[in-house]
């Protein structure tokens, strides 16, 4: 009997435990998570395919860094801005604003600087002096 009560015991906390765990999954999944590696793409919304001359790296959903294939160049800033609408300040230059997602179906990040919009299409490679 005392098995039985101990096993009994055993799977109600174990249940307890992963709809609590499973509260804040839920939670997480409704978050929007930019983070991760961005590959400039040819079109917004028409034609998704990456152009290989820019990259983005956010962490933190707050700090970013862009890439230039044509001048080697790398640029840091900070986004701020609510959910789906964010503001980039960077260290050099005009600042951005960004919209995610863009391109429907697509999930791009589009992001608008001195009144010239482009998009960025999640990446897993990027050059080294990106990295």
């Amino acid at each position: 009997m005392k098995k039985i009560s101990l096993i009994i015991a055993l799977a109600v906390s174990v249940s307890a435990f992963h709809c609590q765990s499973g509260e804040k999954v839920g939670a997480d999944e409704g978050r929007t998570i930019l983070e991760g590696s961005w590959v400039l793409t040819n079109n917004c919304v028409k034609d998704p395919s990456s152009n290989v001359s820019a990259w983005l790296i956010i962490s933190n959903n707050r700090d970013i860094k862009s890439c230039y294939k044509k001048t080697s160049s790398v640029v840091k800033g900070q986004i701020t801005g609510s959910e789906g609408n964010y503001n980039i300040n960077w260290q050099v230059g005009p600042a951005s604003t960004a919209q995610y997602p863009v391109g429907g179906p697509l999930n791009l990040f589009g992001m608008t600087t001195a009144g010239v919009t482009v998009c960025y299409t999640r990446t897993k490679t990027l050059p080294a002096f990106c990295k």
